[in-house]
């Protein structure tokens, strides 16, 4: 049986259509494909989707890394503002952006593990203070190094297990799903939570079997099969994936193309 195939427009109803990706507050998602292919891209075009539906919705993006000039270029592109605390000092009186880059500078002086300490402070106050906040998105990229490598993970599952009930939604994008030898995975409730989960082509073994812990009723062989085939694009510098959305709540699938 042949899967709907679908371009970003269609998807996200910016051809004048409904669309197929339908939000609702407290809904989590993830990104689930090997670095370089577009997962950031795509999961800020469902951010402003999510939030064309739900305006209402706080909304705030934590990056752990040092340089990500994707994400500086869709915060402008979106009236994101940077921020290296939590919560952000607004600068003018009446200010009030669409969403939050959650930014912490990193400081070359400090050992790897005391960077990694002091960008977590922050991450952690705002991950529980959006969580208690709730009607809130808050989007992890990526999520390996905010979870395992800065030890969020605790705080992560706090916002899989409790969050929906409040509209807090934790959201995050992960690009090696076995984990690595030295430092861990990503807890499973990132697979089997997600109302809304995106995967990209991968061929690697180790990663497609963690796909076995997706809930909702979908067979792991068939989302495996699936995922290793995914065609690839060029365009422009970069290489693209072709995108497998599932939506456990149906469920439904379907391809997205660029």
């Amino acid at each position: 049986m042949s899967l709907l195939q679908l371009n970003r427009d269609q998807f996200f109803g910016l051809d004048g259509t409904d669309g197929y990706f339908d939000y609702n507050p407290g809904e989590h998602a993830g990104w689930i494909y090997p670095t370089q292919k577009g997962k950031t891209h795509l999961a800020w075009q469902t951010l402003g989707a999510a939030l064309r539906q739900h305006p209402e919705l706080t909304a705030a993006t934590l990056m752990p890394k040092a340089k990500s000039p994707s994400t500086a270029r869709w915060a402008e592109a979106m009236n994101f503002r940077e921020t290296p605390v939590w919560p952000p000092r607004r600068k003018l009186f009446g200010e009030k952006p669409a969403g939050w880059v959650v930014w912490p500078p990193h400081r070359p002086d400090l050992s790897a593990a005391e960077n990694r300490a002091q960008i977590a402070e922050v991450m952690r106050k705002a991950l529980h203070q959006l969580l208690w906040k709730g009607d809130c998105i808050a989007f992890a990229d990526d999520l390996h190094r905010l979870a395992v490598l800065m030890g969020l993970n605790p705080e992560c599952e706090e916002f899989w297990t409790t969050g929906a009930e409040g509209g807090a939604a934790l959201w995050g994008a992960n690009q090696k799903p076995s984990g690595t030898v030295n430092s861990g995975s990503v807890s499973s409730y990132f697979y089997n939570s997600p109302t809304h989960l995106f995967l990209g082509r991968d061929t690697d073994e180790r990663n497609v079997r963690r796909f076995a812990e997706i809930g909702g009723g979908i067979d792991p062989r068939e989302i495996a099969s699936i995922v290793q085939n995914l065609r690839l694009y060029r365009i422009g510098d970069k290489t693209i994936s072709e995108v497998l959305y599932l939506d456990l709540r149906g469920p439904y699938k379907c391809l997205i193309g660029p």
